[in-house]
């Protein structure tokens, strides 16, 4: 049976939070947060509900083991092989039909979540985000948009993509 405290740790890593930034969203201490995660104890009643909306999940995915999760995020090591491994056969039409997919789900996703993208400040009422926090949220593949692409890093993920042994 998987805890509360694993299951917890689980969600907020998947959505590449950490537990500071976790801490600071709920107005906790980081101890805190770890205490959680390691089935020391719980968050307050109170919590849980920010908690749940912070980490888009319920209370069945935090709470009980066997429910499946709302939000899944992240693929297999062989997903990610086998969809590489397809990418490669594909000619240069048919990477530039995935590129321009992934491209236009990448905007569709940034439109659904804009509107509903919120921190928690101590009063644990929800407030809109002033910084892009998106990269938490998002599930389609997408490029950062927090860093300038350089023509170096392009060449190294061309690299990547043609390398063999990836």
């Amino acid at each position: 049976m998987v805890s509360f405290g694993t299951r917890l740790k689980e969600k907020r890593e998947s959505l590449r939070i950490t537990q500071p930034q976790l801490a600071e969203m709920l107005g906790v201490s980081k101890g805190a947060i770890g205490n959680w995660e390691t089935d020391v104890n719980s968050p307050r009643a109170a919590l849980l509900y920010d908690l749940f909306h912070i980490l888009h999940c319920d209370a069945n995915y935090l709470f009980q083991d066997g429910t499946e999760e709302q939000y899944k995020d992240r693929a297999t090591p062989e997903e990610f092989e086998n969809i590489i491994k397809k990418y490669r056969v594909l000619d240069d039409h048919g990477r530039e039909m995935v590129d321009f997919t992934l491209a236009k789900e990448w905007e569709r996703s940034i439109e659904q979540t804009s509107s509903a993208v919120y921190t928690y400040n101590s009063s644990h009422r929800p407030s809109k985000v002033t910084e892009d926090t998106s990269p938490y949220l998002l599930n389609a593949a997408h490029e950062r948009t927090d860093v300038e692409i350089t023509e170096e890093m392009i060449r190294h993920d061309e690299d990547i993509m043609d390398d063999e042994n990836f």
